[in-house]
């Protein structure tokens, strides 16, 4: 869950600004779809860019940052010698997590991580510049952040190379970047959709039903997707990984749902909730990156069957509209399976806002909607957004504003 994110001087996001993504003061309840609603050129890009700057740092800092040069960032064109801060508000294996950091042209000016368990802030670490202090309550786990000091480059995230290295105090935060948001913005080109499509369709039967529905019920003339077979060196592993990872996942849901289940789980395997689930996660990322190589070597074969039409497509062929929702659904699917924070920059491009409203609705319905996925989208059609903000209290769509003014410095407000 992502309850806030704060930036500022980040392209036309000067100032700082705040979007958030819960209601309620004393108990903050996710909100399972948050629009941001602004005209042409207002910073709606810019917004979705500054969660996708915070993310690769975290990510990438350490091994994709050129380590003779300053941070990577974007500052806004009238204060390039301002520093630039980002902030996040999440939780992260069952714990509220805040963290954030502050870049200047040279170096990463501060970093800092807290823990919020029982409503109480507890300092993981703050970083000034060069010294970094640990949190008391994290005394034991010293040693293991500590001994990467030496290692941090002044132009590189300690909880990026904390991450990488498995200093265990900082791996929630790190892996809830790297496994629980996901940015999706620009364009893609056709092989990517294909990858990512073929992937998702070749896990389960269910996975191909499910989004064939979809498909279908958009009114585009596709009656089937057709993926080739997994060559046969890598279908035996590739069926042992899914069945593993449905066995994972069925543990994962039981040790959830109840704690003697969970108990008993960690007697005869050694493995708590939390071991559990950074498994399951595991075993997916290593399925991913098996289906990849194969069809690196290999291609997906996606081809469309269409109503009437006797010679089947490739995505090449099909309109921009049926590009744009093939690429949206493996996505917008993966991201309700695993309970994940999804942002998406115009979602409405080349779409309807008919059928842009129903990718919408699977995250505001819980019966599609079970593991408390969070969407995010912008959005310049006003249309969209009074289709969402006309429903429940509970289900309909919190949204805000973007605009620029007069000086490009774009601002945020609640609708």
């Amino acid at each position: 869950m992502l309850r806030s994110f704060r930036v500022s001087n980040h392209r036309s996001l000067a100032d700082l600004q705040e979007l958030r993504l819960t209601r309620g003061a004393t108990a903050p309840v996710a909100v399972p779809v948050t629009a941001v609603h602004g005209g042409p050129a207002a910073g709606k890009s810019n917004l979705v860019d500054a969660l996708g700057h915070m993310r690769d740092a975290v990510l990438h800092s350490v091994s994709g940052w050129d380590p003779y040069a300053g941070p990577v960032r974007a500052p806004h064109l009238a204060l390039p010698g301002q520093p630039s801060d980002f902030e996040a508000v999440f939780m992260a294996e069952g714990v509220p997590y805040t963290y954030g950091f502050r870049l200047d042209a040279a170096d990463v000016a501060a970093e800092w991580l807290y823990s919020h368990p029982r409503s109480r802030r507890r300092i993981v670490f703050e970083r000034e510049g060069e010294a970094i202090r640990v949190g008391p309550m994290f005394e034991p786990a010293r040693f293991g952040i500590t001994a990467l000091v030496p290692l941090v480059r002044p132009n590189a995230l300690l909880l990026s190379l904390a991450g990488q290295m498995y200093a265990e105090a900082l791996v929630p935060a790190y892996r809830w970047f790297e496994t629980m948001l996901e940015v999706v913005a620009g364009s893609a080109d056709i092989a990517s959709i294909e990858l990512r499509l073929g992937s998702h369709l070749s896990r389960s039967a269910e996975n191909a039903a499910r989004l064939l529905t979809l498909l279908q019920s958009a009114d585009l003339g596709i009656t089937d997707l057709l993926i080739a077979q997994n060559d046969p060196g890598y279908a035996d592993y590739l069926r042992d990984l899914d069945a593993d990872i449905a066995v994972l996942a069925d543990q994962t849901d039981r040790a959830a749902g109840s704690a003697a289940y969970a108990a008993q789980l960690e007697q005869d395997s050694g493995l708590n909730a939390t071991a559990l689930a950074r498994e399951l996660t595991n075993m997916r990322n290593a399925r991913d990156a098996l289906y990849t190589r194969m069809a690196g070597r290999h291609g997906v074969g996606l081809r469309l069957v269409h109503t009437d039409v006797e010679p089947v497509f490739t995505l090449a062929e099909e309109s921009s509209a049926t590009r744009a929702l093939l690429r949206l659904l493996p996505i917008l699917l993966d991201s309700l399976d695993a309970g994940k924070v999804l942002v998406v920059d115009d979602i409405g491009a080349w779409l309807t806002v008919e059928e842009t409203d129903r990718l919408v609705q699977l995250f505001q319905n819980p019966e599609t909607n079970t593991r408390g996925a969070q969407l995010v989208y912008t959005t310049g059609d006003r249309a969209l957004v009074d289709r969402g903000n006309g429903r429940s209290a509970r289900t309909r769509t919190s949204v805000w504003t973007i605009r620029r003014s007069a000086g490009g410095a774009s601002t945020l407000a609640v609708f």
